[in-house]
């Protein structure tokens, strides 16, 4: 995967922050609540296609003023990271 395969889009007014997998197609995917803040966005497999953050500002601050493009790096990187850890558990 690669940051042009990840689309972010940003609900500033209601401080949330989408990022999900190009070409998923979220009918077919389920959220599992990681948090109360955060929900995992898995395809039919159990992969990890995208990521809902509400409260974004307050639950990674440190990414707050970044660009979509580092936006993009960041979580391109978190869902690799979590699709190991998935393979991982199943082994």
């Amino acid at each position: 995967m690669s940051t042009k395969d990840i689309s972010i889009n940003r609900d500033i007014d209601n401080d949330i922050l989408y990022v999900m997998k190009e070409g998923v197609d979220k009918g077919k995917t389920t959220n599992i609540s990681i948090n109360p803040d955060i929900l995992l966005r898995l395809d039919e497999t159990g992969k990890v296609v995208g990521l809902t953050i509400e409260d974004f500002s307050k639950v990674l601050p440190h990414l707050n003023d970044c660009s979509e493009y580092v936006l993009m790096e960041n979580f391109d990187f978190m869902i690799e990271v979590l699709n190991g850890a998935s393979r991982l558990a199943k082994n």
